[in-house]
C-alpha cells in the first residue's frame, strides 16, 4: 500500500480533510495515511517530524480550500511565513521530489503562482483533483484514489532512475580517481623505468628513487583530493605496485628478448619487494597527508 500524507490548513479545510482521511484510511489502511493533527507528538519540532514523515511518503495530498493561503487583514499571508506548517510541508515534499496532488475542496481554485513563495516552483500549475460535499463526493474520492495509485505506481520507476543515475555518478567518480591516482603514477613509473633501464642505461638506484617518490606524492594527493578512505588507498597502492612490476617486466622483455616471467627465486623476490615498496610508499604518502590535514587547521595563523 502507498504511504499518503495529507497537508491541509486547519482553519481552511479541517472538516473536509477529515472526511478525505477517513475514506483513504478505509481504503488503504489507517497506518498508510498521515494527517498531522493526529500524528505529530507533543513537544517535537514539527519541521523535523514533517521531514521524517515525508521521507517515508509516496504521495502528498495538498488539500486547498478558499482560505488555504492564510490571508489576514493587514498581515502577510501565512503561506509566505517561513514557519508556516503548510508551507513547510509543501516545500519539503517538492524538495524531495515526492508526487504532490493538489485537492481543491468545496469549489476552491488553484492559487496563482504570484501568490505563492518562489520555493513552490511550478506547484501552481499542477493538475488538481476536486472534492466537494454532496452527491459527487464518492465519485470524486474514487477518482482521487485512482490518481494516488497512478502516482504511487510511477514512483518506483523514478526511484530506480535516481538510483541508476547515482550509481553512474559513483562509477564516473571512481574512474576519474583511478585515472588520477593509479593510471598517472603507473605511467610515471613505466616512463622512469624505460628511461633509466632501457634508453639511458643509468644506475638502477634512480629507478628505486622514482619507485618511492612517485607513489609517495600520488598517495598524498589521493588523501588530499579524492575523499576516499584508507582501504581505497591501500588498494590503489597495491594495484600500482603489481601493474608497475608487470609493465616493467614486459617492457624489459621486449627490449632484451628475455622471458617475461622471472626465471629464479631471486628475480621473483626482487619483484615482490618492488611491489611492496611501491605499495608502502603510496600508503605512507596517504597517511602523511591525512595527518597533515588534521594538524593544519590547528596551526595558529598570523
Amino acid at each position: 500500500m502507498p504511504k499518503i500524507a495529507i497537508s491541509y490548513r486547519r482553519s481552511d479545510s479541517a472538516a473536509m480533510s477529515g472526511r478525505i482521511f477517513d475514506r483513504l484510511a478505509a481504503h488503504y489502511g489507517k497506518h498508510s495515511v498521515f494527517m498531522d493533527v493526529d500524528n505529530i507528538p507533543i513537544g517535537i519540532d514539527f519541521r523535523r517530524h514533517i521531514g521524517e514523515t515525508l521521507r517515508r511518503t509516496d504521495v502528498v495530498l495538498a488539500v486547498i480550500g478558499a482560505s488555504w493561503l492564510g490571508a489576514q487583514d493587514g498581515v502577510e499571508a501565512r503561506i509566505h511565513q517561513e514557519g508556516d506548517p503548510v508551507r513547510v510541508e509543501i516545500e519539503t515534499a517538492l524538495a524531495r521530489g515526492a508526487p504532490v496532488i493538489p485537492v481543491l475542496v468545496d469549489g476552491a481554485r488553484m492559487p496563482d503562482a504570484a501568490a505563492l513563495p518562489q520555493s513552490f516552483g511550478s506547484f501552481a500549475f499542477l493538475n488538481a483533483a476536486e472534492v466537494a460535499t454532496g452527491r459527487d463526493f464518492d465519485g470524486q474520492i474514487s477518482r482521487l484514489i485512482a490518481a494516488i495509485d497512478r502516482a504511487a505506481a510511477a514512483k518506483p520507476s523514478l526511484d530506480a532512475s535516481i538510483y541508476a543515475s547515482s550509481r553512474a555518478a559513483v562509477r564516473r567518480a571512481l574512474l576519474l580517481d583511478a585515472g588520477r591516482y593509479f593510471v598517472a603514477p603507473l605511467i610515471v613509473l613505466l616512463v622512469a623505468h624505460f628511461l633509466v633501464v632501457v634508453a639511458l642505461d643509468w644506475s638502477v638506484v634512480y629507478l628505486r628513487l622514482a619507485a618511492v617518490a612517485a607513489p609517495l606524492i600520488f598517495g598524498a594527493a589521493f588523501a588530499w583530493f579524492s575523499g576516499r578512505g584508507a582501504a581505497a588507498a591501500c588498494g590503489f597502492g597495491l594495484a600500482l605496485g603489481v601493474f608497475a612490476a608487470a609493465g616493467m617486466t614486459v617492457s624489459e622483455s621486449l627490449s632484451t628478448g628475455d622471458p617475461v616471467l622471472p626465471q629464479s627465486r631471486l628475480e621473483w623476490l626482487e619483484n615482490v619487494q618492488f611491489v611492496v615498496s611501491v605499495a608502502l610508499s603510496y600508503v605512507a604518502g596517504y597517511f602523511a597527508a591525512s595527518l597533515s590535514r588534521k594538524l593544519l587547521p590547528a596551526i595558529p595563523r598570523a
